[in-house]
């Protein structure tokens, strides 16, 4: 046999004895597979969170939205219409209605609640000029006169009735109008002065300082504490339209006021009168030579 077919039968007894042993290896492989299948993973009880997953964060509550802030409220003023202020008023000119003002002079005290008492009784309201030092010492009573509907009015600090300075009358009127504001939230323009005296100085600075002077058309004198049946007998009598009754809810003992009241408001009542404030019942008068004017020919 020549070297060169010698050479190609090696080559191919190589090539197969290569492709024995590959056979082998892919048995003995096959084998082992089958022999030692793999397990599957059990399940893990309570798994620890996902790290790699970024936790869910809550989103916050969005805040309230803020309210408008209120207008400040305007402090309630019992004032008389313009033509009225810096003067002095007896009574009110009305010709169409039937009214009166019940006044109030020297409290707030304790007898003032038993008056506030009667009025609410039979729904009717007043006026009340209180005295600055009643004012310091009974604030709270001086809240539920206006509390009621009723009006507080300025009657000086200490009822001087002698002749005083510019000074002291500042003094008077302007402190008793601060401690009106304190106690009850309120600002007047309403003057009572002490005894009704116009020419001691306190009319004339309740005047430059565009308060009305309120003096009255009819006095019981209640203030001597007379007779209950006195007190009623003498305001129905004189009663009118327009009217303003001086009465009291200071000065001590008001008991005969009290009682008095209670037979005047049902009487007068029955008669057709209605029962107003001072700034109401000077209202109505404005109102009333307004509409006057108005009818006139231009």
């Amino acid at each position: 046999m020549s070297p060169k077919g010698n050479k190609k039968r090696v080559i191919k007894t190589v090539i197969l004895i290569g492709l024995i042993l590959t056979i082998s290896l892919l048995w003995e492989n096959r084998k082992t597979a089958n022999s030692n299948p793999l397990k599957p993973i059990a399940p893990v009880e309570n798994p620890p969170p996902n790290l790699l997953k970024p936790p869910k964060l809550k989103t916050p509550h969005s805040p309230p939205a803020t309210p408008s802030p209120k207008p400040p409220e305007q402090p309630l003023v019992f004032a008389p219409p313009a033509q009225f202020r810096s003067q002095i008023v007896y009574k009110a000119t009305i010709n169409n209605s039937k009214v009166i003002a019940l006044t109030f002079d020297d409290g707030p005290t304790p007898e003032t609640l038993k008056i506030l008492e009667v009025l609410h009784k039979h729904q009717v309201v007043g006026t009340f000029f209180c005295l600055g030092a009643n004012l310091r010492e009974y604030p709270e009573i001086a809240k539920r006169v206006v509390q009621a509907g009723n009006a507080i009015g300025n009657h000086t600090w200490h009822h001087y009735s002698h002749n005083i300075t510019e000074k002291t009358a500042s003094d008077e009127i302007d402190n008793t109008g601060v401690h009106i504001y304190r106690s009850t939230g309120a600002k007047s323009f309403l003057f009572r002065p002490p005894g009704g005296r116009l020419n001691n100085g306190l009319a004339d600075y309740a005047k430059k300082k565009n308060y009305v002077v309120v003096m009255w058309s009819i006095d019981p004198k209640d203030f001597l504490q007379p007779p209950a049946a006195a007190i009623a007998r003498s305001v129905i009598s004189q009663a009118t339209s327009g009217a303003i009754v001086l009465l009291h809810d200071g000065g001590g003992n008001r008991q005969q006021t009290v009682e008095a009241l209670s037979a005047i408001i049902p009487k007068l009542k029955q008669q057709g009168y209605r029962f107003v404030t001072v700034p109401q019942l000077l209202e109505m008068q404005a109102g009333q030579k307004q509409r006057i004017a108005d009818l006139e020919p231009k």
